[in-house]
């Protein structure tokens, strides 16, 4: 059976030229529209996906072929589809920047070759005219399996300029210019890991005007238009992960508040389809953990938020003791700077969990960047001796150990912990690497096979 699933890809000719102001405008206003739009974001990103809910109302789905295969990325893609009327796939960096310089995998390119989309280049035209069109066509010629079907022309510094730029574009290229932006100052708040995350702070008049920017500046219909021409895709079959099962073995959980909010939605819907009621909780407010079976601490930014998580301190003392009871602890990136004894910013030491003998500093510049590959050298609440975990890593702190730490993972790729990742003790593990499920299947299998095994 073939899938028609109108869709586009909205890549840019590098980072930092508009492609997340223009993906959040363009979800917005569809919205506005009101069709049901389903967001997707290439790559490892937690923070790009809180904004595509926020803006549509659904959740975001990351995609990346470094991590999944194509199977996966199609039946996600397939899945999430279903009763959506556009999807709009955010890119990462360049469009044909991946995993490493010559090859294509984990790059928004090989993305839009695999859901077979339609693609839209952002590009920073800021003080160009004939020359945009030779950068534009570079991209157009490069790798001519890319499905590039137009052009968005961003910094444009007026209407004279708007003008020659789009006639060279269009006439040297071949390539239809859908939009010319103009500059303007419009408030995207960042800090050191990327945008401020949607849940922190009210967006919605910042979405409202990044709509209203995008009608007013970009051929909406003709857009929509080239959605629908999108080829039609084999339809696969579902993936067994997902299938809801009738019995419920426990309950996990997950602590989702503004300190940690790194999570994939994919992970959280295998726990659910898997039998595992899922029990939010919030760091900063709640003082226990409630009667679960397990526990999991996503990333994010528990830095930002250490004095107020210190002040909570009948809470790290119950987590504390929850990961001494032996129950399983899954704790990734922020989560694992919790689990230290302390964090040390700008501002001051702060104490944590204290349950494994080290504590992080923040640096001025990221640590770590970038995919890793992991082999398991224990056996783990998410792994098996022997498994080939690949995921990602981007972090400001390092870990400073204050005692004998015991490692479960070898770094074949990545930074780490030095050679090494995942510290572990009892059921209790924490690492700095960032896993899908669709990358490390066992890693939710590994997780109940712990609960059931209590």
């Amino acid at each position: 059976m073939e899938l028609d699933i109108p869709r586009i890809v909205i890549a840019g000719i590098r980072s930092k030229v508009g492609k997340t102001m223009l993906s959040i405008g363009l979800m917005r206003a569809l919205t506005n529209r009101g069709y049901r739009v389903q967001p997707f974001k290439v790559g490892p990103d937690f923070i790009d996906p809180s904004f595509h809910y926020f803006a549509t109302g659904r959740k975001s789905r990351n995609i990346d072929s470094f991590m999944m295969d194509s199977y996966s990325i199609l039946e996600t893609f397939q899945r999430n589809t279903r009763d959506a009327d556009i999807a709009v796939i955010e890119g990462k960096t360049g469009l044909f920047d991946s995993h490493d310089a010559v090859e294509e995998e984990g790059s928004t390119a090989h993305i839009a070759k695999i859901l077979k989309a339609p693609v839209l280049l952002v590009a920073d035209v800021e003080r160009m005219s004939r020359t945009a069109a030779a950068m534009i066509y570079g991209y157009k010629v490069f790798d001519r399996e890319v499905n590039l079907e137009g052009v968005i022309l961003n910094r444009i510094g007026n209407p004279r300029h708007a003008s020659r730029v789009k006639l060279a574009v269009e006439q040297l290229t071949g390539l239809k210019v859908y939009g010319t932006l103009p500059r303007r100052e419009i408030n995207m708040p960042y800090r050191h890991l990327g945008l401020i995350p949607a849940h922190e702070k009210d967006y919605e008049g910042l979405f409202d005007q990044l709509a209203e920017f995008v009608e007013e500046y970009v051929d909406l219909d003709g857009i929509i238009e080239l959605s629908r021409k999108a080829e039609k895709l084999d339809e696969v079959k579902p993936n067994p992960l997902f299938i809801p099962e009738e019995r419920r073995i426990g309950k996990i959980g997950v602590i989702m508040d503004k300190p940690f909010s790194f999570y994939y939605q994919d992970n959280l819907d295998v726990l659910s389809a898997k039998g595992l009621e899922i029990k939010t909780i919030d760091s900063l407010t709640d003082k226990r953990i409630p009667d679960v079976d397990a526990l999991y601490i996503g990333g994010g930014f528990p830095e930002v938020f250490a004095e107020d998580l210190e002040r909570n301190d009948t809470f790290r003392m119950d987590v504390y003791r929850f990961c001494d009871s032996g129950k399983p602890v899954y704790a990734e990136c922020g989560g694992l700077m919790f689990l230290g004894e302390s964090i040390v910013t700008e501002e001051g030491e702060f104490e944590m969990s204290g349950f494994f003998p080290f504590k992080t500093e923040m640096n001025r510049k990221f640590h770590a960047l970038g995919y890793t590959v992991y082999e398991s050298i224990e056996d783990t609440v998410i792994s098996k001796k022997g498994d080939i975990l690949k995921g990602h890593e981007f972090h400001y702190s390092r870990l400073i150990p204050r005692g004998k730490l015991r490692y479960a993972f070898k770094v074949i790729r990545g930074r780490g912990i030095g050679s090494y990742d995942g510290i572990f003790e009892k059921s209790t593990l924490a690492c700095y690497q960032h896993l899908n499920v669709l990358s490390h299947p066992g890693f939710i299998e590994n997780l109940i096979e712990n609960i059931k095994n209590q």
